[in-house]
């Protein structure tokens, strides 16, 4: 890791994982670049982490991510698969192919989703705390949380603009954090009102996330596919 790096507006958090509290030894990107397509974006989102942290998401994320495009394309068979990055893990990963393959069931033209909810939980948690430590300098490691989870193509028109509504919030991010260049501030006659945050695309297509200026909430898109969004339960 690189020591003299600046990740956080407080540096004092430098030395901490931003996924368990650990010691930092290394960096992680969030999100990870399994969720991302080559030429990868310029200045991907870094913080801080452990090595355990950073190793042992790796097969996991793999495997959501495959698994997101696999529902896509409604088969986890590799030459049908849109996206030509999962084609080819799931093609040079046969054991990953046939457990994705057993977890999409049809039953007479309704197709059912059997995945492995731990896992997706697992990763939905690390980019929740990832994205939130990133922009708003805030370590979250024993916060419960509630993970909201739902289809785009799923979504009513009025749910779809709900989501994308950019967070509204009553504090700023920390000085110096990149929250607080990423929020917009909404005046009236007596001064500043609100403040609200905005959507931050990683890469057309594949990744975008928007953060709550209050750093209890966050949300993000993957693969143009799948909403998630993440309440913190902040401690009092």
């Amino acid at each position: 890791m690189n020591t003299n790096k600046h990740y956080y507006g407080d540096s004092r958090l430098n030395n901490y994982c931003a996924y368990c509290g650990g010691p930092a030894e290394t960096e992680d990107h969030v999100p990870s670049r399994c969720f991302l397509d080559k030429p990868y974006p310029q200045d991907l989102p870094v913080i801080p982490c452990c090595h355990k942290c950073n190793h042992e998401f790796s097969k996991d994320e793999e495997y959501v991510s495959c698994f997101i495009d696999c529902m896509k394309a409604n088969t986890a068979i590799p030459s049908r698969i849109q996206r030509e990055k999962t084609g080819k893990t799931l093609l040079h990963s046969p054991k990953l192919q046939e457990r994705i393959a057993s977890q999409i069931r049809n039953f007479g033209g309704l197709t059912i989703y059997d995945y492995e909810k731990d896992r997706f939980e697992k990763v939905i948690r690390k980019l929740a705390f990832g994205h939130l430590a990133f922009e708003n300098d805030i370590l979250l490691c024993d916060s419960t949380y509630n993970i909201s989870m739902r289809l785009l193509l799923e979504m009513s028109d009025s749910q779809r603009y709900t989501f994308f509504q950019p967070y509204n919030g009553t504090l700023l991010p920390e000085v110096c954090s990149h929250g607080l260049e990423h929020v917009v501030l909404h005046y009236e006659d007596g001064g500043v009102h609100s403040f609200s945050s905005f959507w931050n695309t990683v890469q057309e297509g594949r990744y975008s996330y928007c953060a709550s200026p209050d750093g209890n909430k966050v949300k993000f898109v993957v693969a143009d596919y799948l909403a998630v969004e993440v309440c913190i339960n902040m401690a009092v």
